[in-house]
């Protein structure tokens, strides 16, 4: 047996021998052998943890994962621990949290998380990317409006188009009146298009700038808090 192995307890050499990325043996690991991991050394206990959270995370476990992720936070308060192998482990683990919350469908959730990553570190571009693609799943009345109404054009469009078959044929009306309406049918079917992109356009847009405003506001507030003096007078 070697160096290594002597320092560590049985279940976590034996869990050491699964490859890190058997997300589906380590979750029935950790199913089978959770009394024993609770027993483990803390050091042996996290490192099984982490590994747990991320099978859960790719087996798409959201609310367990959720539920494991706070008792990880906990630990990490507990412990004071900052870095976990170069990582800054309380931002891994709130975004592990955040994605599980958007994969659950809970919006709110999830950008309230994000936010608090935003004001921790304004310059964090993944908890930023990831605040913008939450938000814009959550379409506002106007998109909701703009989706509904690009629908009933869509939807005249095939009734017009239906008219056409049955009453000039397949063939290409050679009628005034049919190329009246073929016009008017393609007008209509454009505006749908039409309706529908300016509609989600100017979401997409409302959402980049309100988000851009947020992590300026945030910006500023750090920028003003370092230039206040630490004996500043209130």
């Amino acid at each position: 047996m070697s160096d290594f192995t002597t320092l560590h307890s049985k279940t976590y050499n034996e869990f050491k021998e699964i490859d890190i990325h058997a997300y589906q043996l380590i979750v029935d690991f950790y199913a089978q052998r959770e009394k024993d991991i609770q027993r483990l050394k803390f050091h042996e206990y996290f490192e099984l943890h982490l590994a747990y959270i991320e099978a859960l995370l790719e087996t798409g476990l959201y609310q367990n994962l959720l539920k494991v992720c706070d008792e990880t936070i906990e630990a990490v308060i507990q412990h004071n621990i900052q870095f976990h192998q170069g990582e800054d482990i309380y931002r891994k683990l709130l975004l592990r949290k955040s994605v599980a919350h958007y994969n659950l469908l809970e919006y709110h959730q999830a950008e309230f998380i994000l936010k608090e990553l935003i004001k921790m570190n304004p310059k964090d571009g993944q908890a930023i990317r990831f605040f913008q693609k939450s938000q814009l799943h959550r379409p506002s009345n106007f998109v909701q409006n703009t989706r509904n109404v690009s629908l009933l054009l869509f939807l005249f469009t095939a009734m017009v188009i239906c008219f056409e078959m049955a009453y000039f044929g397949f063939g290409k009306p050679q009628s005034e009146m049919g190329i009246m309406i073929e016009i008017a049918r393609n007008i209509v079917f454009l505006s749908g298009w039409l309706v529908l992109i300016l509609g989600d356009g100017i979401f997409h847009w409302k959402v980049f700038k309100a988000t851009k405003s947020f992590v300026k506001t945030i910006h500023l507030q750090k920028f003003q808090k370092a230039k206040t003096p630490v004996f500043a007078k209130k």
